[in-house]
């Protein structure tokens, strides 16, 4: 950075004071700051911020150098000014973003520490050190850097996302004992505000999990009451079902978690009264008891599971959404008559059938199913459209799609306001079934733009015709923003399937440049080195 040293030397006269326990983010002034600025300040430092919202949004190397550029516009114009500090770390984090991390920690977030020990951007400089360090791979430079946040600024919310990167890399080398000091850390001894609170709950449920699955239920619980006053059974249903599962699926800890569940479900149990005869206390009554069984359902005890829903019945009667779930139960377990025997059950007969019609395909007995279906459309002419539907659904599953088109031309006729979902459908089964060029007609009928060109370049890949493929995907580089990176890499590809060598690459290059920061300008870059030993810099930056 030009004049850096003259610069950094008059910083030092200045004292920018003002917190950030008002902004929402590190990288973001007070609104009490920015009112301290004089109006030409305002306007500079808004033209920086307008394209540093920019590079955020677009993330391309040429909104983050006007950026920068900007913001060291503002430093030489306003040296002295109150966002002089602000605008030092602003250049730093787009230097990040240019790959430049090395000039960024020295020339920037550094000089911001030397020069403004007591703004509001030394505290987060010093952490925006170490996790740069972090992305960049330096950990045990890293680890100091946040050490150093963790002396320094043990107040300020930095030290917080000091001890969350750092158990993080505790993860990374596998230390569990670093990781449950940090967590602990977090959990109980570190005061939650606004900019903290989220990484403290993230914290928290961590923790929580971690002694859920050694098994110990009394730390698990405290673990989750820091974060959880009001509503803390369900947080303990909802973090102890994985654990229970592993537990339970391990000969040598399923004893253990066998006891976690009974443990769990007793809490749960004690959690919430009785069901009464009025309605709020025998949705919530019904609520827990759903909970209490899919914990039972994770320790891998099925009869408990079928127990406690005919225990639930007993106690609030019969409904079809219990019966749905105590049906879906026995078809999970491959108990398909006796979940049968429960969906006829339904007072919604039709919806009930529905469930039969789905165990059928299921258990891959399609003739049953279809016969149900084609019993519903005759009988719930309302509902037709979905019957018929869903018996072109079970064609497909088992490969029958000469059936499952004829069925959606049909539903062409019938349901004409939601032609573009069954033209979908019949150029989805011609291409599952591999009749290609039938399929593209229809896809070229689509409105889905640019799904359909997607699948019918597809389809002309597939048929070697790659000259219509390449057609395709050009026009979606030049009509969908999104898929535009997408579509390039498979311009590469495509000419690689022609044994066109240059053009793939001049392909495959043109995706590292235009979207340097999209993973498919990775899988580009990859590409190029792997297969032809070529090494591009993303974005034409050059990595420090």
């Amino acid at each position: 950075m030009k004049n850096r040293t003259a610069i950094c030397i008059s910083f030092a006269f200045i004292m920018a004071f003002g917190g950030v326990a008002d902004a929402q983010r590190l990288d973001e002034m007070s609104l009490e700051r920015w009112g301290k600025l004089r109006e030409v300040e305002r306007y500079q430092l808004n033209i920086a911020e307008r394209f540093y919202k920019k590079g955020e949004s677009k993330n391309t190397n040429e909104d983050w150098k006007t950026a920068a550029a900007e913001y060291e516009k503002y430093l030489t114009l306003y040296e002295r000014s109150e966002a002089a500090p602000y605008a030092l770390m602003k250049w730093s984090l787009a230097q990040v973003k240019l790959r430049r991390q090395n000039t960024a920690i020295k020339e920037g977030f550094q000089s911001v520490i030397d020069y403004f020990p007591e703004s509001p951007e030394a505290a987060a400089s010093a952490y925006y050190i170490a996790n740069t360090y972090k992305s960049m791979g330096r950990v045990p430079d890293s680890k100091k850097a946040y050490q150093n946040v963790l002396n320094d600024f043990s107040k300020h919310a930095v030290a917080v996302y000091a001890i969350r990167d750092l158990s993080q890399i505790a993860a990374d080398e596998q230390d569990v004992e670093s990781q449950v000091k940090l967590w602990k850390r977090l959990t109980f001894d570190t005061t939650r505000t606004k900019l903290t609170r989220a990484v403290c709950v993230t914290a928290s449920n961590s923790l929580a999990g971690h002694y859920f699955r050694l098994g110990d239920f009394n730390q698990a619980k405290s673990a989750l009451e820091t974060s959880y006053k009001s509503n803390l059974p369900y947080y303990v249903y909802y973090y102890c079902r994985s654990p229970i599962s592993s537990l339970t699926g391990n000969d040598e800890t399923r004893e253990l978690g066998v006891k976690l569940s009974d443990t769990v479900t007793g809490f749960l149990a004690e959690s919430y009264p009785a069901a009464t005869a009025e309605e709020k206390d025998r949705a919530q009554y019904k609520q827990v008891s759903y909970w209490i069984i899919e914990v039972q359902g994770n320790s891998r005890r099925d009869q408990k599971v079928v127990d406690s829903y005919k225990q639930l019945i007993a106690k609030i009667g019969k409904d079809d959404e219990l019966l749905a779930r105590l049906g879906s139960f026995y078809v999970s377990r491959m108990l398909y008559e006796q979940g049968r025997s429960i969906f006829r059950q339904f007072e919604n007969k039709n919806e009930g059938l529905a469930l039969v019609a789905g165990s059928f395909r299921s258990e891959k007995k399609l003739a049953d199913a279809v016969n149900i279906y084609r019993q519903l459309a005759a009988s719930d002419r309302e509902n037709e459209v979905r019957w018929k539907g869903e018996e072109a659904a079970a064609y497909r599953e088992i490969g029958m799609y000469a059936e499952a088109i004829a069925i959606y031309r049909e539903l062409l006729k019938i349901d004409a306001g939601n032609t573009q979902q069954w033209l979908w459908s019949i150029a989805t089964a011609h291409h599952n079934a591999g009749q290609l060029k039938e399929a593209i007609g229809v896809y070229r009928q689509c409105e889905n733009f640019p799904e359909n060109y997607k699948q019918m370049a597809s389809c002309h890949r597939s048929l070697k015709e790659y000259r219509e493929a390449l057609v395709l995907y050009n026009q979606i580089v030049g009509g969908s923003e999104s898929q535009a990176p997408w579509a390039q890499l498979q311009i590469g590809y495509t000419y690689e399937q022609m044994n066109a060598k240059e053009p793939a690459i001049k392909a495959f290059q043109s995706v590292c440049k235009r979207w340097p920061k999209n993973s498919y300008a990775s899988a580009a870059h990859a590409h190029l080195q792997d297969k032809y030993k070529i090494s591009v810099t993303l974005g034409g930056a050059k990595d420090e």
